[in-house]
């Protein structure tokens, strides 16, 4: 039944809920553009939207409350395989409080032996070491790349070569979440950054990327970037728990370390413009300290000539009044 018919009967006309659903799926879970580098959706939009990541070139992945081996079998998937034509052409990582995250990459084997009896234990070791190893590349690069890290990173950039599953909290999980941001942006400022959790109303996600906002720009307030990004998501917000993200004492202590963060790296850069300064004079200036120390020495050897001649003189004058 179709057209006026289907109307009254309260029917839905079928072309119309064709063209819906395929509308539907075509525009659902969409991947959020934030900024020029980041972009945040869930794991359905990595699922539906691989072709979007790769027209915008994205690079890195970050999981938000997945766990380790929801993050393996994603990066195991022909989906992530073939996204440019190799894994190693990405860096995944994840957040995960339930995961040890003092395990080191060179304790893999370690790790290998306590995970034997879990399911996929092999898919999750792959994950680990593959992606771990090119997170400690990034960060051996960045070390290299910068002589003091810690005007650029919040924790130390040794953490960032042990391993991509990060189970920290608080105001450490904020601080390593932006921290990567850095790495990634350092490594390849053109690939662009995927942040994804298992829902778009996921209040941790929505306040790790209000960090990335306010650590740009301090002066805004929480409210402000929450209304934008919330302006952003196709969902209804009654959903969002805004307490969690409101009351979050780890964002809280987090934007007061990013004042005290700029404060001190101001002072550093000031330090480095004035010694720059007091060492590398200029040509010119070089020059006139040179004319005034030679105009200077030039007295000074005038005035000692000058006395050695009057000395001189007065010693010729008392011989000739002692020979009288």
């Amino acid at each position: 039944m179709s057209g006026t018919a289907a109307l009254y009967m309260n029917e839905p006309n079928t072309n119309f809920m064709a063209n819906y659903d395929a509308y539907y799926m075509q525009n659902h879970d969409q991947p959020v553009i934030l900024d020029r580098q980041i972009m945040f959706g869930t794991m359905d939009t990595i699922m539906n939207h691989s072709d979007t990541l790769r027209s915008n070139n994205v690079r890195f992945f970050i999981g938000l409350d997945l766990q380790a081996s929801q993050m393996a079998q994603l990066y195991d998937s022909d989906l992530i395989k073939n996204l440019y034509g190799s894994p190693e052409d990405i860096v995944m990582v994840n957040f995960d409080s339930k995961f040890l995250e003092d395990y080191t990459v060179r304790d893999m084997e370690s790790l290998g032996i306590q995970l034997a009896a879990t399911e996929n234990s092999q898919q999750l070791i792959s994950y680990l070491w593959n992606n771990s190893q090119l997170l400690k590349m990034m960060a051996t690069q960045f070390s290299k790349k910068h002589d003091d890290t810690t005007m650029f990173l919040h924790r130390y950039v040794t953490l960032y070569k042990r391993c991509n599953s990060f189970g920290v909290d608080h105001i450490e999980k904020f601080q390593s979440f932006n921290d990567l941001m850095t790495l990634f942006n350092d490594t390849n400022p053109r690939g662009k950054v995927f942040i994804f959790s298992e829902s778009m109303n996921n209040e941790n996600m929505l306040a790790l990327l209000i960090s990335t906002m306010l650590k740009k720009d301090t002066t805004m307030k929480v409210q402000q970037c929450y209304q934008f990004i919330t302006s952003l998501m196709d969902i209804p917000i009654d959903s969002i728990r805004t307490e969690k993200i409101f009351l979050c004492s780890g964002l809280t202590n987090y934007i007061e370390s990013v004042k005290k963060f700029n404060a001190i790296n101001s002072r550093k850069k000031f330090g480095t413009i004035v010694y720059n300064n007091n060492c590398a004079t200029s040509a010119y200036a070089q020059a006139n300290i040179s004319k005034r120390s030679m105009r200077y020495t030039d007295t000074t050897t005038m005035m000692i000539d000058s006395n050695n001649n009057n000395n001189n003189n007065n010693d010729s004058n008392g011989k000739r009044a002692r020979s009288d």
